[in-house]
């Protein structure tokens, strides 16, 4: 275990930093260290141990071998994993009490003068999606105050995107921010909103943000019948296993969970666990799409 917690950690940090890599990680590093000066496997590892307060070693001694066993059994599943082998270890990393305070105690995450609503995770989660999808649309059900419509605008500009967000709402907020289009609709109807044509056009890759929590088996029908190889649907803040199960049972292999953003903090530690989903090449023979592959 240990020698492939060490191959996973070096795969995840070493060389990116121009400085020195020990300064990524190194929190992770003290817990595999830890197991290694238990078995007489690092000398080095054990000198360092001696630093450490008492309360601290207690700790790692009821923890330390379960968090990197459980890490490991993640990595070893690879980055793009079939839904129900990840819900076969289904779990997150922070408490409900957690989940709760991550999107703030003393008001919530703010952009553009707007609240965001947004975890502390998916705030920070954010650029890394755009870096690296580089969504030439992304779609948001559920606008509520548009703080983070603005938020994924700004997002591709910086990362030299021509800023397009589509933004629905039932009662959109009445702003104007660029690179923003907000329009009125209902996910209970929408195909009356999202139409053929208006998705048709829309250039690819997308990121769809389903933040609405309605009628998601309609949603995801509908953008199932356009979305392309490569882009991504995330469904926020509801736990739609009920839904989606049936969903992608019916579509083998044309989904995959992108674990690199849903354990990017930890195991599911983010407002969409298992439910940050990549479009993939292959179709099923009996749902094949008229538009999307």
């Amino acid at each position: 275990m240990l020698e492939l917690a060490r191959k996973h950690l070096a795969n995840a940090c070493y060389g990116k930093f121009h400085v020195d890599d020990s300064i990524w990680f190194s929190g992770f590093r003290l817990f595999i260290e830890f197991l290694e000066s238990r078995l007489g496997e690092s000398s080095e590892s054990l000198a360092g141990l001696g630093e450490l307060e008492q309360p601290v070693i207690d700790w790692l001694e009821s923890n330390a071998e379960p968090i990197v066993s459980h890490w490991v059994a993640l990595k070893e599943m690879g980055r793009f994993v079939d839904y129900a082998d990840r819900r076969a270890i289904a779990g997150t990393l922070p408490n409900f009490f957690t989940r709760l305070t991550a999107q703030g105690m003393n008001g919530p995450a703010m952009w553009a003068g707007r609240p965001t609503m947004r975890s502390a995770w998916d705030f920070a989660l954010a650029p890394a999606l755009i870096d690296c999808i580089r969504p030439r649309a992304i779609i948001e059900l559920g606008t509520a105050s548009g703080g983070s419509t603005a938020y994924w605008a700004d997002l591709q500009r910086v990362h030299g995107i021509n800023p397009f967000v589509l933004s629905m709402d039932i009662s959109p907020p009445e702003f104007s921010y660029p690179g923003v289009t907000l329009i009125q609709g209902d996910s209970n109807h929408l195909a009356k909103a999202l139409t053929d044509e208006l998705l048709s056009a829309l250039p690819h890759p997308w990121l769809i943000i389903e933040d609405a929590h309605v009628n998601i088996d309609g949603v995801l029908n509908h953008f199932d019948q356009f979305m392309h190889p490569g882009d991504y649907i995330m469904i926020e803040d509801v736990d739609a296993e009920p839904i989606l199960g049936p969903f992608l049972v019916s579509r083998p292999n044309r989904y995959k969970v992108d674990t690199h953003f849903t354990d990017f903090f930890g195991h599911n530690a983010t407002c969409a666990p298992d439910q940050i989903l990549r479009r993939e090449q292959v179709v099923a023979q009996n749902h094949s799409s008229p538009r999307g592959t």
